[in-house]
């Protein structure tokens, strides 16, 4: 193979180089930006979890008060805490409910 040939393999080879990182560059780039999102949308569901954490322990909280609370003659006060208790119960429920999802999509991050 003479010298002209080589050096224009040589350039035909430098040139698909180039061209191959400009596009991993671009990709790069692509990635990064998507990189970005993904930890913002991360951080957003973070705040979500400890949100929903802090409902969770208020609820457990509000539970345990009115499930001993008690009327002047030691019997359990029925007015407030037993419909209190339906609707303690069902913040609860949407609350782990909501854990769970939060929990699957980390685990899927």
């Amino acid at each position: 193979m003479d010298l002209s040939k080589r050096v224009d393999s040589f350039e035909i080879k430098l040139r698909q180089l180039a061209s191959k990182i400009d596009r991993q560059r671009a990709e790069n780039v692509a990635l990064a930006r998507e990189n970005d999102e993904l930890k913002s949308e991360l951080d957003r569901q973070r705040g979500v979890v400890s949100s929903l954490k802090e409902k969770l322990t208020r609820a457990q909280q509000a539970a345990g008060i009115s499930s001993t609370t008690e009327d002047v003659a030691g019997q359990p006060a029925i007015s407030s805490a037993e419909s209190g208790t339906e609707e303690i119960r069902e913040q609860l429920d949407y609350c782990l409910r909501e854990i769970d999802k939060c929990i699957q999509w980390l685990q899927q991050q």
